[in-house]
């Protein structure tokens, strides 16, 4: 540091020269002038070399010195520009100081002018040598010359030079090379040695004591003379001891230097000081590097240029010499008693052991001379006080162990004597410090044995030994001796505690805890204390088992201060417990891990000192004295506490365990019980303490409503609160309360005590936490129901009060002193938020608050970030309320505004979110308007701000942004067209429109306007020339958006916003431009159609509008390129156009066999919206401009006209998706509005309404269409669409009255006539009939759909007349019907058929059979048509009638299955028809159907089934090993194998054909997984010999069977074919119950496939927000299944209801029904055997029953939480989902026997059915029929589903019931062929009319509206049916199910 840096002058010059060097502009000129401030000698420095010199030097100033010190720092602190001039000046200063005359003056330091000049030349050099490589050996040869200059200097005569220069300016060069920061190098260090040995020789030192005597010896006062004494009063004596000392430190930190760079870096852990990964570039301090040495072994690499070795070799030599020159010296002044620190001669010993040690681990070279001496210094010492040569010895000792495997056991043993051998070093001023060196210089040196932790261990049980020795002798010593055991003891006991903490072994560290655990106490009380300060040291070294063991250890001791025999020596103990523990709570952040097991342990302390506190005083009736003592004595833990949580990274009071939650609570009841909180001493003394812990304390009850409902059971029999305690205290207690709560003195009467001190812990912990600046936190306590339905509630609202109130003060107070910080708007943040909350209480609380915090500080409410918040929270509440209409029945329950970092849970009652959004919004109403009242204007920048923030794309269904909506309300009234508004709730309060969309893009437009715009005026203003920027620009322009063009052709993502930016951009352009730049328009244009994403089309459209708008001469070149792009997504199957997600038939796809996916099923529906909402975008652009060009534009319209025949006559193109229903009819409307708007030519007029209707009517070919998903808002969209088509509809008037001709006919003056002819020889006449009974047909269609649209929109009618209307269905009479049939047969003979699907008219089929029969040909394409064709058998058509199957479209495989029937009658032609319709499906889809296909053999006398089978089991291998153990398990009759199956020959035959058809892998694959699955089926035979043994026998030999089963490669599960077993848990076979039979469960791991969903990756683009982890989820994923295999029980029966089941859930999903189902495998292997999946994370309810759960009702609150929880809401969202598909299943398919040990409930909350002995036609007690009840549902699950329809649970349960039925009935033929094929299997479920009986469940001759309130009454019949009670309570009478 510079001597003279506190001199004004000094400084002055310093800060310019950092300023001139910092500053890039600095010119020479006033680089110039900063030299010419320094010394000016008759000749300037030369420029001839580094050795440059001053020829004279005159005399320097202390201005001058200052200047040049100023030059070196401008040097080294700049970029090296000025190197050239100033580099050598100042080499030519530094060699030439020795010329100038000094004026006599020292620095504040005591340093002479030649040393501080010195030094800070030198060392500013260095620093330039080590930036700039160019300067780096010019500097050092400098430096090495003026040490030469400097060494002969000190050898000349001149005694006072030497004394006033040479030597203090040694001092310095010495002192800057010792502290430099340049990385130097081998040749470095060579040329130091060989220019600094000089001052080591003999006549050096001789010369410099001489100088030095002479000028002591001078009687006058001169100059040399002073230098010295000054010197000497800093205790720096200039000898030639210390220019030794000097010298020899330079080498040893050079040395150190070059071997920083060789360090060995273990792969696992670091250098400590951040010295891992350091480059040898790196500076390094000795002290850090000598730390790193000592712990890291280093090797020095191959000679390099330069070769120490024989330089290393000759200091390590002349080291050693140095060390017993010195010690010989020492010996000789002790002996004359002369020892001075003068004389330097310990520190030479110390730095030449150092040196000698450094040198040898650079060679890697060790003889016996350098360990003897240091054994010499540790054990015969020349004085006790020499801590520096000790410590030296001691660092030697263990770098040598380090570094030397071969010397790593002597040093160890070294250090190890040394520690225990008694010595007076252990006893001196620097005792402990020599103690800690020793201690860690021995574990260091262990750390690094070679044999590991091995020789560590010997060495702790060596030392624990020792231990144990001094132990048993200290009995015998005397006094003396005794105090040297015990240090010694002491050593022991630091030095196995350290080894513990440097090796951190799971061996090592137990044993040293346990050995010294078991010593406390043993030993004298200061030994106790070291021991538990050194267990305190291990603490944070261990595992978390060995930290929680130390804790308990000094909580255990800490409770020695409240026993009765409380001695002195056990006060000191738990004195130095308690220093240990606070200790521990400082340090502890270096494991944060062990912050909440060291919390716990603290607490627990304090509650059982506590405890035992009271029970003391309440027992041995104590003085008041001495309970105060044990009271003081407890709260002493106080202040270890609130270290604890002083740390800011723990936040216990966040996330608290229920454990610490009543931990904090029963402590905070102990301060209240003590008095702590009360003004007292010791409140004085423990303040701030328990200021820390109240402000990490958490709430003392908890929002898990279900788990902590305590308060008041658990409060009154609290063990913190003995009762008598309660009653002494009990009136003070309840005044103290009354004085902080007047007004609830009546309630607080009332309370019970132990209520009274926790209101009271709440109060002083709130009021202190608010002190603090948190006030909010106080509403945790109203997130628990039981405070809010309680007795404590007005109390604690109360409190609250309270706390708000103090929070307000003391915030008012900062106000005054205008010191307001960030709490106040953190608070008030936080109570906004609580506005928002899900429990009304809280929010009711918020609400009041911030209403008090605004009036409190009006300023707060003009915060940004706080008007931000309230507009983003009245979005998301928004949002929550939009989720109704578009997911009812899947409740989205958290929302985020990533904007303000907020996410708020909402519960999944719509009526709370749209009251809550309804205050909310009156909230924020008040506030902008109570902010715009004080500050307008801030306010109205605020607002702006927001809206030009928010993001330009709004993706909301509705395109309301609430946040922005209030922002803007200005401009409320401009409110844009848009469908979905009209179809959004009427929420009180709430504003809805989407004037901030408006002004969104008003902004945009003006913003990219004024861009342009601003570059025009720029230009006419400065250039007087017009456009001359912008169109310099256009060039850029045009590149950038064919670059665009581009990147879209490639398939290259880009973002929204380089969209946005880059259309705007071009718009405001073309806005500006006279001239239309067409290939900007076309570009505008077709960007966004060829990205085709619905953000695309939202910026298309909005540049369109803007565009046209602007500038009108564009629009029919704009408008020309859309059209051109509209059949461009056309014939590339874009959106509406695209065929990707056709609706196909459940049946014809594969079924699967796995539980519902939700986030599937939200996919699929994300999906699909992604594909279509482009072209709904563009279609409602299309028609706004049509109405605006409609009037005034006939070349608009003509556009049109083509655009809409265009896409008519490609209707058949249209996708068949429910969600494309939208777009579809909203084009047709828009035909429809073309057409009446628009005289057309006559011909033109008749083709475009031919292919508007036959567009229309293409719709209704397809299948009827349910909405798809649970959006109310597109069925309620969709159902204004088709109204407004049929009002169109019905309003379309045919004209064709405008011929175009050049021909003048007699008619043309009069227009028309019927009988013109006007195409294909229809006449007008003709074509108005045939347009006016397809308008007809139309109508009626519509009526229809508009039907069943209005009927899954509203399920439920509950009050009002039906709202079916069939005003056309009616108008029909019978043959009225037949024309109808008649007519659509004319135009489509699918949409004839599709009449019957619709309506329910006996008519329909009768007259379609005829026409069929007519004509069967035409109607070939359509496999609906095969169905009336053949009926239920073949007689009614001739054979020629019956030749069209051979080419007719294949039917689904179940249909084609059921043709092989006996009801055909085995007709060839269908034979051959259901043969093709088999082989056309995928074997993966007939797969599903192989119980039905091998029934079907039973009738398969041509062999077809048979021939079918064989192809199919080459084709797919696992078809084949499914349909082997389906036909094995037909092969009896019985399940025991002895009444063969009629068709037993015949499988016997198929399965020989098909093995023996097997070859290579295939057959090697197949006898794999045969052999493996009879190794595991087997097992059951080996436990029939146990069968009426114990279950552990049975486990037992279960084990031993698995044991030897080995997992062959690709063999699988049967029940599991997607997936291979790798793995099988061979513990966990498990013998279930069973009398007669050995059914068992075992546990394998199955490894399955992701299949990848391209379909989706296909569609949504790249960056559309779509889930990104799906593709880096791993392709193949574990899981263990189990599985129970059952012997002696027909599985097939199961397997019929569970394939069933699958059926279902697939038809559900197909129309994306909220529905859940879990359709588990069962696979029949063998008659009576089969394999069953076990349902994961599940429990029968009857298992709940028999762990005494009450009701399902108890079982949610206590697993998921209180009714108001999330988790619980989700829970019973879950419930009813899957209580109301399997309650439409159980009606349909009659499951019975459904008590509940057939009923499961998984971990989510969902209900499984189990176990289906009893379907169909058949129940338990011979078929009484006991359960008549349509299907279960008990007072329980309405319990959970709410009891009423009032009630949204039980509503949505109704209403999915009947969704779930009407989605059924279309299918119900195919699942009735299921059923029927099944029906001669044997199975006993089928008795009688099974399939007319199954049939008429599903009420086909009924309307849906009908069926709807069928399925109503059905659910009313179940409602809390007697007769299932009743079973339920037989059941349990019976086989002891509860219930």
């Amino acid at each position: 540091m510079d001597s003279l840096e506190f001199d004004l002058h000094s400084q002055i010059l310093s800060s310019l020269a950092t300023t001139l060097a910092k500053d890039s502009a600095t010119s020479k000129a006033e680089v110039q002038r900063l030299i010419r401030t320094g010394p000016n000698p008759n000749n300037s420095a030369e420029d001839a070399g580094p050795a440059s010199s001053l020829a004279e030097g005159g005399y320097m100033t202390m201005r001058h010195q200052h200047a040049l010190v100023a030059q070196a720092r401008f040097a080294a602190e700049s970029t090296g520009q000025f190197d050239q001039d100033l580099v050598p000046r100042l080499c030519g200063y530094l060699h030439s100081l020795s010329n100038f005359q000094f004026s006599d003056g020292f620095g504040l330091k005591g340093k002479s002018p030649a040393d501080s000049l010195t030094y800070n030349l030198t060392t500013h050099l260095l620093t330039i040598a080590g930036k700039r490589p160019a300067v780096r050996q010019q500097i050092l040869d400098s430096v090495w010359s003026y040490l030469d200059k400097l060494s002969v200097l000190v050898k000349s005569d001149n005694a006072d030079k030497i004394c006033e220069f040479a030597l203090p300016s040694l001092n310095g060069l010495l002192a800057a090379l010792e502290t430099s920061t340049l990385a130097f190098q081998p040749r470095d260090f060579a040329d130091l040695v060989s220019h600094s040995n000089a001052f080591l020789s003999s006549e050096t030192s001789e010369s410099i004591r001489k100088a030095v005597n002479y000028v002591k010896q001078d009687v006058n006062n001169s100059y040399a003379r002073r230098v010295l004494s000054q010197y000497a009063e800093e205790s720096v004596v200039l000898s030639s001891n210390r220019v030794v000392l000097q010298v020899l430190t330079v080498k040893r930190n050079m040395i150190g230097c070059l071997i920083k760079s060789h360090f060995i870096q273990p792969a696992t852990k670091e250098l400590p000081n951040g010295t891992a990964g350091t480059s040898p570039s790196t500076y390094l301090a000795f002290d850090d590097i000598w730390s790193a040495l000592l712990t890291h072994p280093v090797k020095v690499a191959a000679s390099g240029p330069v070769d120490l070795t024989k330089i290393m070799r000759t200091e390590y030599i002349m080291s050693l010499q140095f060390f017993a020159d010195m010690r010989s010296f020492a010996n000789e002044l002790l002996a004359q008693g002369s020892v001075s620190y003068e004389f330097y001669y310990t520190e030479i010993m110390g730095i030449s052991l150092q040196l000698a040690s450094l040198a040898s681990v650079y060679i890697h070279e060790l003889d016996d001379v350098l360990p003897s001496h240091i054994s010499t210094c540790l054990f015969n010492q020349v004085r006790v006080d020499e801590f520096w040569i000790h410590a030296a010895a001691l660092d030697c000792s263990a770098l040598l162990g380090i570094n030397f495997a071969t010397a790593n056991q002597e040093m160890a043993a070294l250090l190890q004597q040394f520690l225990t051998t008694s010595s007076p070093l252990f006893e001196g001023a620097d005792a402990a410090i020599i103690q800690a060196c020793g201690i860690e210089r021995l574990a260091q040196t262990l750390k690094h044995s070679s044999t590991g932790e091995d020789f560590a261990m010997s060495t702790v049980y060596a030392l624990l030994n020792t231990l144990y020795s001094h132990n048993t002798a200290a009995t015998n010593e005397k006094t003396g001796a005794l105090a040297q055991s015990i240090l010694i003891q002491e050593n022991v006991i630091a030095a196995i505690s350290k080894i513990a903490c440097i090796f951190k072994s799971d061996k090592i560290t137990p044993l040293v805890l346990s050995m010294l655990a078991q010593q406390i106490r043993h030993h004298s009380p200061k030994l106790d204390c070291v021991i538990v300060s050194r267990l305190t040291d291990m603490a944070l070294t261990g595992t978390e088992s060995s930290f929680n063991d130390i804790t308990q250890i000094l909580s255990n001791l800490s409770k020695l201060s409240i026993l009765p025999d409380n001695k002195p020596e056990t006060k000191d103990l738990c004195e130095a417990v308690n220093a240990c523990q606070l200790r521990l709570a400082k340090s502890i952040h270096a494991r944060p891990e062990f912050y909440s097991s060291y919390l716990t342990c603290l607490l627990k302390l304090f509650v059982e000192k506590g405890v035992q506190i009271q029970l003391t005083a309440q027992s041995n009736k104590k003085s008041q004295n001495k309970i105060n003592s044990l009271s003081a004595g407890l709260g002493l833990l106080l202040p270890v506490l609130g270290q604890l949580l002083s740390h800011e990274d723990f936040q216990p009071h966040l996330r608290p365990s229920k454990e610490d939650a009543k931990l904090f609570r029963d402590t905070w009841f102990h301060c209240v019980l003590f008095e702590f909180v009360k003004d007292s001493p010791w409140y004085k003394e423990w303040s701030d303490s328990m200021l820390l812990i109240a402000r990490k304390t958490p709430a003392f009850v908890s929002a898990d409503f279900g788990m902590n409902a305590y308060i008041e059971g658990d409060l009154e029999y609290n063990s913190v609160l003995p009762r008598s305690i309660l009653e002494d205290q009990k009136s003070s207690m309840r005044a103290t309360l009354a004085s902080y709560l007047p007004g609830q003195t009546s309630e607080i009467k009332s309370l019970s005590s132990a209520k009274v001190v926790f209101l009271l812990s709440v109060y002083h912990v709130e009021t202190m936490r608010s002190r603090q600046g948190n006030c909010s936190f106080i509403l945790k306590y109203f997130m628990n129901s039981v405070v809010n339905d309680g007795g404590l509630s007005t109390c604690l609202e109360a409190i609250a009060d309270q706390v708000i109130n103090v929070f307000v003060s003391e915030s008012q107070t900062k106000v005054l002193s205008h010191s307001l910080d960030d709490n106040v708007r953190q608070q008030i943040r936080n109570l906004v938020i609580g506005c928002t909350h899900r429990l009304k209480r809280v929010s009711s609380l918020s609400n009041k608050w911030v209403q008090r915090m605004i009036l409190a500080f009006p300023q707060m409410m003009c915060d940004k970030s706080l008007l931000t918040l309230v507009l983003e929270l009245s979005e998301l509440l928004w949002l929550s309320c939009e989720n109704e209409m578009t997911d009812e029945y899947c409740p989205i329950y958290s929302f985020t505004s990533c904007k303000v970092g907020v996410t708020i849970d909402l519960p999944d009652s719509y009526p709370y979110r749209r009251e809550l959004l309804t205050k909310f919004v009156d909230l924020t109403r008040k506030w902008i308007g109570a902010a715009m009242a004080n500050s307008p204007q801030e306010v109205d920048a605020l607002l702006q701000d927001y809206l030009a923030e928010s993001e330009k794309i709004h993706t909301g269904i509705s395109r309301v942004h609430m946040g922005r909506t209030l922002a803007a309300r200005a401009g409320k009234d401009l409110v844009k067209n848009h469908n979905s508004f009209d179809t959004l709730a009427n929420i009180p309060g709430a504003i809805i429109d989407n004037s901030s969309v408006f002004f969104q893009e008003f902004s945009d437009r003006r913003r990219y306007q004024g861009e342009i715009g601003g570059m025009e005026t720029f230009s006419s203003v400065f250039t007087n020339q017009s456009g001359s920027v912008l169109k310099s620009q256009l060039p850029a322009l045009r590149e950038n958006l064919q670059k665009m063009v581009q990147q879209v052709k490639n398939d290259q993502f880009i973002s929204n916003k380089d969209l946005a930016n880059a259309l705007h951009r071009a718009v405001s352009a073309l806005v500006i431009l006279d001239k239309v730049e067409e290939d900007l328009v076309k570009m505008i244009a077709w960007i966004p159609i060829y990205l085709f994403t619905p953000d695309s089309m939202k910026i298309g459209t909005s540049v369109w509008n803007w565009l046209i708008t602007e500038k009108p001469a564009v629009e029919k070149r704009l408008m020309s390129e859309v059209a051109s792009g509209w059949a461009w997504s056309s014939r590339n199957q874009k959106g509406l156009f695209s065929p990707l997600l056709d609706s196909e038939d459940p049946f014809r796809v594969r079924m699967e066999y796995a539980p519902s996916d939700k986030k599937a099923r939200q996919k699929s529906y994300k999906i699909a919206t992604y594909l279509f909402a482009p072209h709904v975008i563009w279609i409602e652009f299309l028609s706004s401009r049509f109405q605006a060009t409609r009037y005034g534009n006939r070349d608009m319209v003509d556009m049109f006209t083509r655009l809409l025949q265009l896409t008519f006559d490609s209707g058949f193109k249209m996708s068949s998706h429910p969600l494309a229903r939208e777009g579809r009819f909203q084009l047709i409307l828009l035909g429809l509005r073309l057409i009446q708007s628009n005289r057309m030519e006559a011909l033109i007029e008749y083709k475009v309404r031919s292919a508007l209707y036959t567009a229309a009517l293409s719709w209704f070919e397809l299948s009827p269409r349910w909405s798809f998903g649970g959006n109310r808002m597109l069925s309620k969209t969709e159902t204004r669409i088709m109204k407004d088509f049929g009002t169109a509809l019905d309003q379309d008037k045919i004209f064709l009255d405008s011929i175009l001709s050049s021909i003048q006919s007699g008619e043309s003056q009069t227009g028309v006539g019927p009988n013109y002819i006007i195409t294909d020889d229809l006449t007008r006449d003709a074509i108005v009939r045939k347009h006016t009974q397809c308008r007809r047909l139309l109508s009626l269609l519509n009526e229809n759909e508009l039907n069943r649209l209005s009927v899954w929109s509203l399920p439920l009618v509950l009050n009002g007349p039906n709202p079916e209307v069939n005003v056309q269905e009616k108008s029909f009479s019978e043959e009225g019907w037949r024309n109808m049939v008649r007519f659509a047969w004319s135009v489509s003979p699918t949409l004839a058929l599709q009449l019957t699907s619709r309506f329910k008219n006996n008519v329909i089929p009768s007259e379609l059979g005829h026409l069929l029969a007519s004509d069967p040909f035409v109607a070939v394409h359509d496999s609906d048509a095969v169905q009336i064709l053949l009926g239920e058998g073949s007689v009614r058509y001739s054979p020629a009638q019956l030749k069209y199957l051979l080419f007719w479209q294949p039917v689904s495989s179940i249909t084609a299955v059921s043709y092989f029937q006996p009801a055909y009658n085995n007709n060839p032609m269908i034979l051959q028809y259901a043969m093709r319709s088999l082989e056309h499906s995928p074997v993966e889809v007939v797969f599903f159907y192989v119980p039905q296909i091998v029934q079907a053999l039973r009738h398969d006398d041509l062999g077809y089934v048979e021939k079918y089978i064989m192809r199919a089991a080459r084709v797919s291998q696992l078809f084949a090993h499914q349909i082997i153990w389906n036909m094995n398990a037909n092969m009896y009759k019985d399940n025991n194998s002895e009444i063969p199956d009629p068709l037993k020959p015949t499988l016997d035959r198929i399965i020989e054909n098909i093995v023996n058809g097997l070859s290579g892998e295939a057959k090697s694959f197949y006898e794999r997984e045969f052999s493996f699955f009879g190794q595991v089926t087997s097992i059951s035979g080996t436990l029939m010999p146990l069968v009426k043994k114990t279950k552990p026998e049975k486990k037992k030999k279960i084990d031993e069977e698995m044991a030897k089963i080995v997992v062959d490669v690709g063999v699988y599960l049967p029940s599991n074919p997607e997936g291979v077993v790798v793995d099988i848990d061979k513990r966990s076979g498990r013998p279930l119950q069973s009398h007669a039979k050995t059914p068992f469960m075992a546990t394998f791991k199955v490894r399955k496939t992701r299949e990848e969903s391209k379909l989706g990756k296909a569609i949504i683009k790249r960056g559309a927000g779509e889930d990104e982890d799906e593709d880096s989820s791993p392709k193949t994923y574990d899981v263990w299944q189990s599985a129970i295999f059952k012997v002696g029980d027909d599985c097939r029966q199961d397997v019929l209801a569970i394939q069933l089941i699958a059926v279902f859930k697939n038809i559900f999903t197909n129309v994306g029904l909220d529905l859940y189902l879990f359709p588990y495998r069962i696979v029949a292997t063998a008659p009576g055997c089969g394999m069953i999946d076990v349902i994961p994370n599940s429990i029968s309810r009857d298992q709940l029953g028999r762990e005494k759960v009450n009701n399902l009702q108890d079982y949610f609150v206590t697993k998921y939480g209180g009714a108001d929880s999330i988790e619980y809401q989700k829970a019973r969202n879950n419930f009813i989902q899957s209580v109301a598909s399997y309650s439409v299943i159980s009606y349909l398919l009659q499951f019975k026997d459904r008590h509940n040990g057939n009923i499961m409930i998984d971990d989510d909350g969902h209900v499984i059915h189990i176990d289906f002995g009893f379907i169909l036609d058949i129940s338990p007690g011979g078929n009484i029929n006991f359960e008549s009840s349509p299907f279960k549902l008990t007072a329980e699950m309405i319990q959970i589903m709410g009891s009423s329809i009032d009630d949204q649970g039980y509503r949505w349960f109704c209403e999915l019931c009947i969704k779930a039925y009407l989605a059924s009935r279309p299918y119900a033929e195919q699942i009735c062929q299921m059923v029927q094929l099944m029906l001669e299997s044997g199975l006993p479920c089928f008795r009688g009319e099974t399939i007319k009986r199954l049939r008429s469940r599903f009420q086909l001759d009924r309307s849906e509206r009908q069926a709807a309130d069928f399925m109503k009454e059905r659910v009313d019949e179940s409602y809390l049916n007697r007769r299932t009670v009743l079973y339920d309570s037989f059941q349990k009478v019976t086989n002891g199910i509860p219930h």
